[in-house]
């Protein structure tokens, strides 16, 4: 089925201290400040933020990169309410937890240097890089509590296909976004939501190997020999702004304490552009999805907040050029 939306342009990111995280994915990371504007009246009735709140939008990207990008946003009043909060920063909720889980990024090998720089500049580390193979794919990976508790995932990629990985990654001293994860509780519903209305084209879909998987559990911070299953979805040939699903073989029965939204601090949503709102519209409506908010003119642009199956959140703005 032919994609009905792009890849993911951008995820949003609420942050308690906007200057704060601006020093690690600019100053450190090395991110590129591609805007600084005001959160738009028409924005805030979208997002349904509370009366009186100000906030502004900061987009990064990597070396302009249009796909993958990163929007942080600080709210005056600042939001109280994680969206993620692992249990190893002092958060009530697991990492077997269903909905949004970690911001992956590329770095050049070894990984364990990019490791100590996140260290450095203030990150909590889950576990130093493991290195793991989910079936063609090996790939060097730790996770790190970034911002407010946020997950990120640096990755090195031993043996990624173009397709997966952009040629030449990471451009920056660090990439673009070129995945983010989910936690799944339903492959079957994740499936429906992502391939039947979405169009998405599934690339992994396999299970880890028993000899690395107790190395993957150290990584995600479940218990050994737990059962992992990758499902990544991606727009056409689009190596950056996928969506990996991961799936703990029926032991995620509790949703995230938080739900996914911008007026919440973490993973608040994931931009994507369509041609055709209406038509995404009518598929999401068959497959049960439910419309959060919109369709609603936001910034000259026709836009629409969607839940899926997972607590996900996502935009979709329509766009002639999608």
């Amino acid at each position: 089925m032919k994609p009905i939306i792009t890849a993911m342009q951008s995820i949003t990111v609420g942050v308690s201290d906007l200057a704060g995280a601006l020093r690690l994915f600019h100053d450190v990371m090395g991110l590129r400040i591609e805007s600084r504007v005001p959160v738009s009246a028409e924005r805030a009735q979208l997002w349904r933020l509370p009366a009186g709140t100000r906030g502004e939008i900061v987009e990064l990207s990597c070396q302009g990169y249009p796909i993958g990008r990163m929007r942080l946003v600080g709210l005056d009043p600042a939001p109280r309410e994680a969206v993620r909060l692992d249990t190893q920063v002092g958060g009530p909720d697991s990492p077997l937890d269903i909905g949004p889980k970690a911001i992956d990024f590329y770095v050049r090998s070894p990984a364990e240097e990019s490791w100590q720089e996140l260290v450095a500049a203030g990150c909590i580390a889950r576990s130093k890089p493991v290195r793991h193979v989910i079936g063609g794919v090996e790939s060097e990976e730790c996770v790190l509590f970034g911002p407010d508790g946020v997950p990120l995932l640096i990755m090195v990629g031993h043996r990624h296909p173009p397709t997966q990985m952009r040629p030449g990654t990471p451009h920056g001293k660090y990439s673009e976004v070129p995945t983010i994860s989910i936690v799944a509780g339903d492959l079957a519903a994740t499936r429906r939501f992502y391939g039947d209305a979405l169009g998405l084209s599934a690339a992994t879909d396999a299970e880890t190997a028993p000899e690395f998987r107790d190395r993957v559990n150290d990584l995600v911070g479940i218990p050994h020999g737990s059962r992992v299953h990758f499902l990544t979805y991606q727009s056409g040939l689009e190596p950056s702004g996928k969506l990996l699903l991961v799936y703990f073989g029926g032991q995620s029965t509790r949703r995230l304490t938080g739900r996914m939204h911008p007026s919440r601090l973490g993973v608040g949503l994931y931009t994507h552009a369509t041609r055709d709102l209406a038509a995404l519209r009518r598929r999401l409506q068959d497959v049960g999805a439910s419309i959060e908010a919109g369709p609603a003119v936001v910034d000259g642009a026709a836009t629409m907040l969607v839940r899926g199956p997972n607590e996900e959140l996502f935009e979709f703005v329509e766009s002639p050029s999608a």
